[in-house]
């Protein structure tokens, strides 16, 4: 019982603190002087109200774990071979890097395939076969990754060869976003409000971010 209410009370509160937080955000990337390295600790911060806003708290740690591990390592092989995703290296603004992969970006894939997923279940019907739902979970994770890439070199998230984003960057993502969503929808049929949420929340943050 003291789970469900803990879990209660991050849906109810966690819109407002994702509002809060990303308004924040903005004024902090649009101030000349920013503080910079602050946006790991916003993914760490999503990643927490997602978690603790989850149904069952067990199964949703075994997925953030593997999605932690698989988006890492996925990341690791990228950066270091140029076999997935392309030729690219991380900056300063995530953070501490291990591999030369900041440590956070596990997190950042937990969120946007959660997010992903918890639209999918929201909006789409639950007869769907699994993997058509898992693609349409990879896709919406692509078009996420299609507005965050601009921001993210514009202010050091990361950096690509020549400042081009490939192509291949892109099927890279839908690839294993699709992967990542299939397993999470094996394990979760209940919606995660603060998931949901979130990915109109970053879709509109990031929109902005390339307007200005």
């Amino acid at each position: 019982m003291k789970a469900k209410s803990i879990q209660s009370n991050f849906e109810r509160f966690a819109p407002w603190v994702l509002i809060l937080f990303h308004l924040i955000g903005l004024g902090i990337f649009l101030y000349p002087d920013r503080v910079e390295g602050l946006s790991g600790f916003n993914m760490l911060l999503c990643a927490v109200l997602i978690f603790f806003s989850a149904d069952n708290w067990r199964t949703e740690a075994y997925l953030l774990i593997g999605i932690i591990i698989g988006g890492f390592t996925v990341e690791a092989i990228g950066v270091n071979t140029g076999l997935l995703f392309g030729t690219y290296e991380y900056g300063s603004e995530l953070g501490p890097k291990l591999y030369g992969v900041p440590l956070v970006l596990g997190f950042n894939w937990y969120c946007v395939v959660a997010a992903c997923v918890h639209m999918v279940l929201k909006w789409f019907p639950t007869s769907l076969p699994l993997i058509i739902k898992a693609i349409i979970a990879g896709l919406l994770c692509v078009l996420l990754d299609y507005f965050i890439e601009p921001v993210a070199i514009k202010y050091d998230f990361w950096d690509w060869e020549n400042s081009v984003i490939p192509l291949f960057n892109y099927v890279c993502w839908f690839i294993f976003a699709t992967i990542f969503a299939g397993v999470y929808l094996l394990k979760v049929k209940i919606l995660n409000s603060t998931a949901h949420f979130l990915f109109y929340i970053w879709l509109l943050f990031f929109f902005i971010l390339n307007l200005i």
